[in-house]
């Protein structure tokens, strides 16, 4: 049910990114390679460019080419429907019962904000997967599957840059272990040595070698991504719903739960952390907090097995499948997607220079337009990023970007400061405006 009211929801499109993902996978495709430069925008095209989401953007373009849009929904209900059939199953294995079954969807109800037809979304199995490997290893006093987690490595690496959480949870679990079986360090340190370096291998063994292990760590030191709304703090007034799943778990401990081990305890409290630190770092929440508080309500037993429990979470998904392809979809409507403000854009005009609000450049790169800018910023860098931010709010700056660039036209949300700018410039005129966006143009330029 998740995954059907997954690939249903208007705002899974509610992110321009995903026209971008879809573009350059269809790019990948039709070149047959891994994409090494920018195509897209005209003021960094030809910069070197890592794809550090490839696999999921080639994933997303041939769903899109199978199913349209409608096959774009499905694929994400899909990815969310095994995530939280997977992390139910995993945890009431750990916690039977009701209790289990808590503390695996409450804080999936957090979710909602992040989901989104973006690649974080399709490595949520992997990483529940992943940890719950790791998780059932330490209950178990045994040592990692490591050939299974390398492989796991290998596919979530080159679909997001989330990994990194599975590295260090697998160097953290390891640490823990050879510390409780000191008294033999080698044997002890003996599986997980191995497994550390299968996982690195599996970094690093692809299209971006070495640079795929050291992008997500120069990604996040770029000052520029403050200004971005997922990378900003957590307003807690504004996220009830994780307020209430903190309060709620804070009190389940409390009453019904045992003592954590300080290993699960120092990544719940690190997840919550970086979840009020980032409102991006939630989905690591949804996903990782309750294999790790799970420990606190086990009751010695597993579950009696049920029987194909598999089989019916495939019969579940394809219900999902079908019920979705019976209702086509035409292009999304998303308010980062100005689809009738670029129709009035004739293609002379959609052909030269154009400044555009960040949010739009993703939708421009999907449509052909060539961007000023997109979101990117592996590509732009910082500096360009914080330049841009400093051209919104200094019209004096603006005016002289629009000139060295030669802009003939701009696409903007309405009532934004660049807008307003342009509306006073006796040099510019609007062509096009609606609740979406305001296309202005040079006023020495044809429309026609």
């Amino acid at each position: 049910m998740v995954g059907l009211f997954v690939a249903f929801t208007p705002g899974l499109f509610n992110d321009g990114d995903t026209f971008l993902h879809v573009a350059a996978g269809a790019r990948m495709l039709d070149l047959g390679h891994v994409l090494t430069t920018d195509p897209f925008s005209y003021t960094f095209g030809g910069k070197t460019w890592q794809t550090h989401e490839w696999l999921a953007e080639v994933v997303m373009a041939l769903t899109f080419r199978a199913g349209g849009w409608a096959g774009v929904a499905l694929l994400f209900g899909v990815a969310v429907g095994s995530a939280i059939a997977l992390l139910v199953r995993h945890v009431q294995k750990l916690a039977p019962g009701p209790v289990g079954l808590a503390i695996a969807a409450l804080p999936f109800a957090c979710l909602a904000p992040s989901l989104l037809a973006r690649p974080h979304i399709l490595a949520l199995p992997l990483m529940e997967l992943f940890v719950a490997e790791l998780v059932f290893a330490r209950r178990d006093g045994r040592g990692p599957r490591a050939v299974l987690l390398a492989v796991m490595m290998w596919v979530w690496c080159n679909m997001h840059g989330s990994f990194v959480i599975g590295l260090v949870l697998a160097a953290a679990f390891g640490l823990e272990d050879v510390i409780r079986k000191r008294d033999d360090l080698i044997a002890a340190a003996r599986p997980w040595a191995i497994l550390g370096a299968l996982l690195l291998a599996a970094v690093v063994i692809g299209p971006h070698g070495i640079d795929n292990l050291t992008f997500p760590l120069k990604l996040t030191r770029f000052s520029s991504l403050n200004a971005i709304g997922e990378w900003a703090p957590m307003n807690i007034a504004e996220n009830g719903v994780f307020a209430l799943t903190l309060a709620a778990g804070l009190f389940a401990l409390l009453w019904r739960g045992r003592r954590l081990d300080a290993l699960p305890l120092l990544v719940t409290l690190a997840l919550i952390d970086m979840s009020f630190s980032h409102v991006r770092h939630v989905v690591l929440f949804a996903v990782l907090a309750p294999l790790m508080v799970a420990e606190a309500f086990a009751t010695g037993s597993e579950p009696a097995p049920r029987p194909a429990p598999f089989a019916a979470m495939a019969a579940s998904l394809a219900v999902v499948a079908f019920v979705r392809m019976l209702a086509p979809l035409s292009e999304p409507k998303s308010p980062c997607a100005p689809v009738a403000a670029l129709a009035h854009v004739p293609a002379s005009l959609q052909a030269q220079p154009v400044f555009n609000a960040y949010a739009f450049g993703a939708y421009l790169a999907y449509r052909g337009v060539k961007p000023y800018v997109d979101s990117r910023a592996e590509v732009y860098g910082d500096d360009f990023l914080k330049a841009f931010s400093g051209l919104e709010e200094n019209p004096a700056l603006l005016m002289k970007e629009l000139e060295a660039r030669n802009v003939a036209w701009t696409l903007e949300a309405p009532g934004s400061q660049v807008a307003r700018a342009l509306d006073a410039s006796p040099g510019w005129t609007r062509l096009y405006a609606d609740p979406t966006a305001v296309v202005h143009v040079r006023a020495a330029t044809s429309a026609k």
